[in-house]
């Protein structure tokens, strides 16, 4: 058994109309019917054009959003047969990543605050320790901050220091799984090479699992061991990662490369 297992996962959402009776007149499919499996310490790109359903997947996998049918079986366990407050206190094995590190720090928070609130999800013990200051200098070492800072405030960082912080606090609870959703697309292109090679020193050294979604299959060849391409709710390609960028096999992943400058898509 892998260890992340999607069957058949299905989340679809029901579109009302009628002007005195609401009634079903529509069902959007945002993830229809999605089969995949990923392997401890692999990184999963998963890749597709914005609408797709890359990140209403990702939230159903989290359990943010229940799923229609199927299941989401993490470490041999079924996360969708599970009762809301048991999948409330699994949430601390899998954790996200977002687009804009801003937006996801409370801007109230010192990075200390911030970091230290996450470890004692994980470990309430330290709560009251000393070892607490420790453990946060260590996450800020891990992602290759300067612990000096750790009494600022979010907006005193680039976004670059940012989405480290975002980095280190999806790591403080020690998951099992982390989910990266379009981490790198808010940064300028030197900085998101910064971001990758962050990412893969972390799968190196702590044998991290990860599903890294976005939009661009060259940021996603660079980083993941596998692809899968995704259109109108389903995985129409997959595959290890130079195989699909250098021999593509659905017409929609031809188009995706395609659009890459100074890249043409091999049939």
């Amino acid at each position: 058994m892998a260890f992340l297992e999607l069957h058949d996962l299905k989340t679809h959402f029901p579109v009302k109309g009628g002007a005195l009776i609401s009634k079903t007149i529509d069902t959007i499919k945002a993830v229809d019917g999605v089969d995949l499996s990923i392997e401890k310490g692999e990184i999963l790109g998963l890749v597709g054009e914005s609408g797709c359903g890359k990140s209403t997947l990702s939230r159903t996998v989290m359990q943010l959003q229940p799923a229609t049918s199927g299941k989401v079986i993490l470490d041999g366990e079924d996360l969708t047969a599970l009762p809301k407050e048991i999948v409330r206190q699994r949430r601390l094995d899998f954790q996200m990543v977002f687009q804009d590190p801003y937006a996801s720090l409370n801007p109230r928070m010192t990075i200390f605050s911030t970091l230290a609130e996450a470890i004692c999800q994980r470990h309430p013990d330290l709560k009251k320790s000393d070892d607490l200051t420790g453990k946060v200098v260590e996450l800020m070492a891990t992602v290759g901050l300067d612990s000096r800072h750790m009494r600022k405030y979010p907006h005193e960082f680039s976004g670059g220091q940012r989405q480290r912080i975002a980095i280190a606090r999806a790591l403080a609870p020690e998951p099992k799984l982390v989910i990266a959703d379009e981490p790198v697309s808010a940064l300028d292109v030197s900085i998101q090479s910064q971001i990758l090679n962050l990412l893969l020193d972390l799968k190196a050294k702590l044998g991290l699992t990860m599903i890294f979604i976005s939009h661009d299959l060259s940021v996603v060849r660079y980083i993941a061991d596998n692809i899968a391409v995704m259109y109108a709710g389903k995985i129409v390609e997959y595959g290890e990662a130079d195989e699909v960028f250098h021999n593509p096999k659905d017409d929609y992943t031809k188009r995706l490369l395609s659009a890459i400058p100074h890249m043409k898509a091999t049939a």
